[in-house]
């Protein structure tokens, strides 16, 4: 019988927990509103949010009109063996190419997901490293599968739009609105983040998890 031992395995949740006033942004609703199902059993009515609300993965249809959606990227696009980019530079830091070479070039190989964590977050206030156009091509030269996201993209519309199109291109998908980042302990892990299966969606809702080594 196939099982995982997870006596030599741990499972860390990096979803964030969506409820009723969890998001601040007045962007991100989440309004919703218990009722009943036909039987008298109980449901709920989602009366306000959207697909970048919680931790969510975005597909090329997030920004190309007409790119690809959540359900035309194969299912293994989302899961896969990943490496974590412990970024520990001053707020507002440019993240280059030779820094990721630096903490994650011995890791790379294609088909790698990059977990990109701010090592200060929650200790120093201000806007936090950001990736650029070359650092992002970078990535992409290494062969990155997907992006798991607790930095900045650029310093404004135009470069995030830039940034975007470098990764978005190759079809990667990107990974946004984590939690628990900190719990990680290994350099090298199992990542998923498997999005809600609807058809033609930009973007979708993830119980995002590693499975790293005790």
């Amino acid at each position: 019988m196939f099982d995982i031992d997870l006596s030599k395995y741990r499972i860390v949740d990096l979803s964030f927990e969506v409820h009723q006033g969890a998001e601040q942004e007045p962007d991100r609703p989440f309004v919703v509103e218990r009722g009943l199902l036909a039987d008298r059993a109980f449901k709920y009515d989602v009366l306000r949010t959207h697909t970048h609300v919680g931790t969510h993965v975005e597909a090329p249809g997030h920004f190309y009109d007409g790119g690809k959606s959540i359900t035309d990227l194969p299912v293994e696009t989302y899961m896969g063996p990943a490496v974590l980019a412990a970024i520990d530079l001053p707020r507002g830091a440019e993240i280059t190419r030779e820094y990721l070479e630096q903490i994650i070039g011995d890791m790379m190989a294609p088909g790698r997901i990059v977990v990109a964590r701010d090592e200060r977050s929650g200790k120093e206030t201000g806007r936090q490293p950001h990736l650029t156009v070359d650092s992002a091509a970078w990535l992409m030269e290494r062969g990155m599968k997907m992006l798991v996201l607790d930095v900045e993209m650029g310093t404004n519309i135009e470069e995030g739009r830039a940034i975007h199109d470098v990764i978005m291109s190759r079809d990667a998908p990107i990974v946004e609105r984590l939690a628990n980042l900190d719990r990680l302990r290994r350099r090298e892990f199992y990542f998923m983040a498997l999005p809600f299966k609807v058809r033609g969606l930009d973007s979708g809702w993830t119980r995002a998890i590693a499975i790293e080594e005790r």
